[in-house]
């Protein structure tokens, strides 16, 4: 097993990750390059060969400290190493442990993984060890989807009941949808951003990280942005990300006159059957944690009946020295603070 680095042109690292199943936004080669673009990051990405074969594929964010040396490796759902449903977990922690070797022995970074491996999963539990600890407070990312597969009338059954009637009050009401990927992002990014200045939010994914994303994404891999209207009034827009075999709900900013139209219901059903005419097996609903996701979101996601899921609790590695200590501290700090993470 050995790791093949080099500056991946954006074809060849789409045509290697296309093929891993685990397969997230965050370690798709346009995500990386528009938060190296739009922040202090540099990017690293490394093949995992075994003979001629490669078994896993690998997407770092790093941020070095200038002069003294050392610094922080952020791994966000990766290593990628499921290319089948049977994928041994084995393979993921003999991918961890080049890792390791790589950046903490070699190179004596701070490293920082959120494996993309579900609870429950087995072998998820025998990740630690081997110069891997759970990093304090940092539980996995959670979230729920929606299996495409089923019929559009399955999928409007399984939508809890006030959150369908909240739909049925959209479309009687006659509010158009427009879906694009050009002026329709442009309108929905400038709710974003008027909802994010009036409510004080602070986030990582920027108004300045979607649109370089948007400009980096190929044409079928646009950002679609989904807009509501009635009586000529803008009422909001979300926007989708397409990867793999999975469309995912990104940002959605609803006016208070689409609030009360039940806009946000309209558009994210809009929003699942267009990914599902398009082919998508799986619709994900963008983050559903009990403590990270505010309590009005998380009602409004829970409604649509998704499959539940967590990823395994971030884990670290470093090899102990001052400079390690220090940026380990540094992180443990900017995750009090929304905007800072990646």
């Amino acid at each position: 097993m050995r790791l093949v680095v080099k500056p991946f042109s954006q074809k060849e690292w789409t045509d290697i990750v296309s093929g891993f199943q685990d397969l997230s936004l965050v370690q798709t080669w346009e995500y990386a390059e528009a938060k190296a673009r739009t922040g202090s990051w540099e990017v690293w990405r490394a093949l995992v060969a075994q003979g001629d074969r490669a078994i896993g594929a690998v997407q770092s964010l790093v941020w070095k400290i200038p002069l003294i040396g050392g610094g922080l490796v952020w791994i966000n759902r990766g290593p990628l190493w499921r290319r089948s449903e049977n994928e041994d977990p084995v393979l993921l922690r003999a991918l961890m442990e080049e890792l390791r070797l790589y950046w903490v022995r070699d190179h004596g970074m701070y490293l920082r993984i959120a494996p993309a491996i579900h609870e429950g999963d087995s072998g998820s539990g025998s990740l630690e060890g081997n110069g891997y600890r759970p990093a304090d407070g940092c539980p996995g990312w959670a979230s729920a989807r929606l299996d495409l597969f089923q019929t559009i009338e399955s999928l409007r059954n399984q939508l809890d009941q006030k959150w369908r009637n909240c739909l049925n009050k959209a479309e009687r009401l006659g509010i158009t949808v427009d879906c694009g990927s050009d002026s329709e992002f442009s309108d929905a990014l400038s709710s974003y951003e008027r909802l994010l200045q009036e409510r004080k939010y602070q986030t990582s994914v920027t108004p300045q990280l979607l649109s370089r994303l948007q400009s980096l994404l190929p044409v079928e891999r646009k950002l679609l942005a989904f807009v509501g209207r009635q009586g000529g009034q803008e009422l909001g827009g979300i926007l989708i990300a397409k990867y793999g075999e999975t469309c995912e709900y990104l940002v959605g900013a609803i006016k208070e006159a689409g609030r009360s139209a039940n806009a946000g219901n309209l558009l994210l059903w809009q929003s699942i059957c267009q990914a599902k005419s398009i082919g998508c097996r799986w619709f994900d609903l963008g983050g559903l944690d009990r403590k990270r996701t505010p309590e009005g979101i998380l009602h409004f996601k829970r409604g649509l009946g998704g499959i539940g899921y967590r990823l395994v609790s971030e884990l670290e590695a470093h090899d102990g020295g001052w400079r390690c200590r220090a940026v380990r501290w540094r992180v443990r700090k900017a995750l009090d603070s929304p905007g800072e993470q990646a």
